[in-house]
């Protein structure tokens, strides 16, 4: 698999070109139509064709992790393009050690509940550990699950290129797929730990990972942990598909993080790659705090929140 090959692959979720004049419709309101520049910002619902339209034009779009109906309207209005159903919910919302542990009986409701506060961005759900490595077929199981009962738009799957089968499966069952490279938490114990990938020489594996799978039909290829030079050139190489990054630079079309890191609401240190927006969990333990003196002093309820 040749890098000149690789940078042809085209969408398959890409717009159909605008129609020429020849069969174009003889109105000047379509004419105008079919000449207005794609703005991200202006689309109602944001679907996977939109997302390859961002790339071709050299937008970026945004995506938080969400586990919760009223995050999701939250994130909603603030216009983030994606929500990810992460399995990273095993850690900040079910209080589990690792990924590893969450089951997708307990994926379900969090995906269902993002899905029903969500209304124009995407809602991608996580494939977690143990529910598609087997096989393609069990793959196919465990996405339409999360699509039928929980209400996802898309699934994200850990692979690497010997996968491929299995993101063709999922395509060809009319599932979208992001594929996820790279640093894959899954596998944090077969690659030594939370450690950079894409170093020298593995940056041409992790490529051929992208390679692959986005041929295989992946709508978007999700990179992590990475290097600056990986990650361009895994960008390069899928040609119209778009990129998504989490520690792997600017470079790519569109950026994720754990919104508990973003806004800083877990206690203690977060990943180099993360930058806090916000110290939410500072705010929150600051009224947790003044409530309950208030409680305690009885000024709390006052007069005004007593009913008559």
């Amino acid at each position: 698999m040749t890098t000149e090959r690789s940078s042809e692959i085209s969408s398959p979720y890409a717009a159909q070109p605008a129609a020429t004049s020849a069969d174009a419709p003889a109105t000047a309101s379509a004419s105008a139509s079919a000449q207005k520049p794609f703005d991200l910002d202006t689309v109602k619902k944001v679907r996977t064709v939109h997302l390859a339209q961002a790339k071709a034009t050299g937008q970026k779009f945004s995506m938080l992790t969400c586990y919760d109906a009223l995050t999701a309207q939250i994130f909603d209005r603030a216009g983030i393009d994606m929500l990810l159903v992460g399995d990273s919910a095993a850690n900040v919302v079910l209080g589990y050690e690792s990924t590893l542990t969450i089951t997708l009986d307990e994926m379900i409701p969090l995906v269902a509940a993002v899905s029903r506060g969500a209304s124009r961005a995407m809602v991608v759900a996580d494939l977690p550990f143990g529910t598609y490595e087997q096989s393609p077929q069990q793959a196919v199981a465990s996405a339409v699950r999360l699509m039928k009962e929980g209400g996802a738009h898309a699934v994200k799957i850990e692979a690497d290129a010997s996968m491929a089968e299995w993101v063709r499966a999922l395509v060809r069952t009319g599932i979208p797929v992001v594929a996820h490279v790279g640093f894959t938490p899954q596998s944090e114990h077969a690659l030594g730990g939370f450690r950079v990938q894409g170093r020298g020489d593995a940056s041409e594996r992790v490529r051929e990972d992208a390679v692959a799978l986005a041929e295989a039909g992946a709508f978007c290829v999700l990179m992590e942990m990475v290097t600056t030079q990986t990650a361009q050139l895994v960008d390069e190489a899928v040609g119209a598909v778009p990129t998504i990054g989490i520690g792997a630079s600017n470079v790519t079309t569109g950026q994720v993080l754990v919104w508990q890191d973003m806004m800083g609401v877990r206690a203690g240190r977060v990943p180099r790659f993360v930058k806090q927006f916000a110290q939410v969990g500072q705010v929150m333990e600051d009224a947790a705090r003044a409530y309950r003196e208030q409680v305690r002093s009885g000024e709390f309820p006052a007069a005004e929140h007593t009913l008559e």
